[in-house]
């Protein structure tokens, strides 16, 4: 395989979209491969759909690989909206995901529970909740929305330091995800935040720090570790080439 270094991701491109219809947090990212097709990570609330669907279709509407981190609304719901209103008119070759059992969702979520049983009506194909894409040379792990223990647990479970980690998707958009020794070990030099503007001042309506979420102690971390960039969809949609 043939790399350019002079760029990330040759003659592809990754897109983290930024959430045009409502305020609120989503992941949503389109990679292109340079040959005519596309991978997808999650993609936001069902009212997010719409956008979506015009990027895919923009891009040439070939998703060969549909990526789902975890079944919440604003992760999943686009999907769903687009495989039961859109389905003819864009081509997905496989959707992986990794769910548990309905009962656990009902026990932890009504909401989300109910979503999983709307999504599981129109999928078939099975795979894991956090991911590392490669192309050109350049590595991405996504992380979804991967919390304290399951961070611990993926330290456990995966030599992080021996993923060549160029880019990360922060986990939980960025507040109360996965532990500093996570993105220690992953030692990346680029930063995805699906994160709007509230969320990345904590912000709850009295301004900047007068939220409860950990944003800030996250971005910190971040400095300790003299990431080189960040990519933030509190600017609108990002993208990387």
């Amino acid at each position: 395989e043939t790399t350019d270094s002079s760029s990330l991701f040759g003659p592809g491109r990754l897109t983290m979209l930024a959430n045009h219809d409502t305020a609120a947090q989503m992941l949503s990212v389109i990679i292109e491969t340079g040959q005519g097709g596309l991978i997808v990570v999650d993609g936001g609330w069902r009212e997010n759909s719409q956008y979506l669907l015009e990027q895919l279709k923009a891009k040439g509407g070939h998703v060969q690989a549909w990526l789902l981190t975890h079944p919440d609304t604003d992760h999943v719901g686009a999907l769903a909206e687009i495989l039961y209103q859109h389905s003819g008119e864009i081509t997905i070759d496989g959707v992986y995901y990794s769910f548990l059992d309905d009962a656990w969702y009902q026990q932890k979520d009504a909401q989300v529970a109910s979503m999983v049983s709307y999504l599981k009506g129109a999928l078939v194909n099975n795979s894991s909740v956090a991911y590392l894409v490669s192309l050109n040379g350049t590595n991405v792990v996504f992380l979804g929305d991967l919390a304290q223990s399951g961070g611990e647990q993926l330290l456990n479970d995966v030599d992080l330091r021996s993923l060549g980690c160029d880019i990360v998707q922060m986990s939980h958009h960025g507040q109360t995800g996965v532990g500093y020794e996570v993105y220690k070990a992953l030692r990346p030099r680029i930063c995805l935040w699906p994160t709007p503007q509230w969320l990345w001042d904590n912000d709850n309506g009295g301004g900047a720090g007068s939220g409860s979420w950990r944003t800030l102690e996250t971005r910190n971390w971040m400095v300790r570790l003299g990431i080189e960039a960040y990519y933030c969809t509190k600017d609108g949609d990002q993208v990387i080439e």
